[in-house]
């Protein structure tokens, strides 16, 4: 089976992203739902709305005692802002800042993939 170029290249971005995280991102953070917690209170914060620890570990499907860890690990590293219990969390303005050069970054590499091909 021969590999289409065109996906060799779309892997090849995904993985030059995967590792752009590390660089602009502590590494401790990279277990996936410490990844997916931030990617949705990055999205809920673009769209306005109010999200809490339960929402969130809701939203991204983390069991909550493994959701509380990484909440404080995620405080402690100042990428969420402090929070009470039962209150709203929020990205740190810096945390904010390197989501959005990440995800600049990002898309730059996306735009060389091309439009996607529908198999028929």
């Amino acid at each position: 089976m021969a590999i289409d170029t065109d996906s060799a290249r779309t892997a090849e971005n995904l993985l030059t992203v995967r590792g752009m995280r590390g660089d602009i991102f502590p590494s401790e953070i990279f277990d996936e739902h410490a990844w997916n917690m931030m990617l949705r209170l990055f999205v809920a914060e673009a769209g306005n709305e109010p999200v809490t620890a339960t929402d969130l570990m809701a939203l991204t499907k983390t069991p909550p005692a493994v959701g509380e860890r990484w909440l404080a690990h995620l405080v402690a590293d100042a990428q969420i802002e402090p929070y009470s219990e039962g209150g709203l969390i929020s990205l740190t303005r810096a945390a904010v800042d390197r989501m959005n050069m990440f995800l600049h970054r990002a898309a730059g590499i996306h735009e060389s993939d091309g439009p996607a091909e529908t198999a028929a």
